[in-house]
C-alpha cells in the first residue's frame, strides 16, 4: 500500500509540474516572450509527450509568435495525431462530408481572448495560405 502511494504523489507532482510549465508558457507568450514560452512548453511535453493542447498551443506560440511556420505545422500535426476532436476542429478541408468545420462555427465567445486570437490567426494564415491537406 505504501508503494501504490508513493506512486500517486509521484503522478501528482509530475502533473502538478507539467500544469505549472504550461501556465508558465502561457503567462511569457501572453508577455510576448515566445522564446521562452516554446522553451516552456517543451519542458511540459518531457512530462506529458501526449497531451495535444501542449502541442497546439507551442505549435500557436510558433507560428503566431515567432513566425516559424515549419515547426509550428508539425507541432499542429503531433496534436492532431493525438486528439481526433482537435484534428476535427482545425481540419479547414470542405471537400469531405464531416471533415473540419467553417471558420464562422467556432464558438470564439467561449474561449478565452489570449487563446481565442491567437487560434483564429492561426487557422486564418492556414486557410490564406492554401495549406489544405
Amino acid at each position: 500500500m505504501e508503494k501504490k502511494e508513493g506512486f500517486w504523489k509521484k503522478v501528482d507532482r509530475s502533473l502538478n509540474t507539467a500544469d505549472g510549465y504550461v501556465l508558465k508558457a502561457d503567462m511569457l507568450a501572453h508577455d510576448h516572450r515566445f522564446e521562452e514560452a516554446v522553451e516552456y512548453y517543451d519542458k511540459a511535453l518531457e512530462i506529458v509527450p501526449s497531451n495535444a493542447d501542449v502541442w497546439a498551443f507551442k505549435g500557436i506560440t510558433l507560428q503566431g509568435g515567432l513566425g516559424r511556420d515549419e515547426e509550428a505545422m508539425k507541432c499542429w500535426e503531433r496534436a492532431k495525431a493525438l486528439d481526433h476532436n482537435l484534428a476535427m476542429a482545425v481540419d479547414m478541408r470542405k471537400e469531405e462530408t464531416g471533415k473540419g468545420i467553417e471558420i464562422e462555427s467556432i464558438p470564439w465567445s467561449e474561449l478565452g481572448e489570449s487563446c481565442r486570437e491567437k487560434l483564429k490567426k492561426m487557422i486564418l494564415k492556414q486557410a490564406s495560405s492554401g495549406k489544405r491537406e
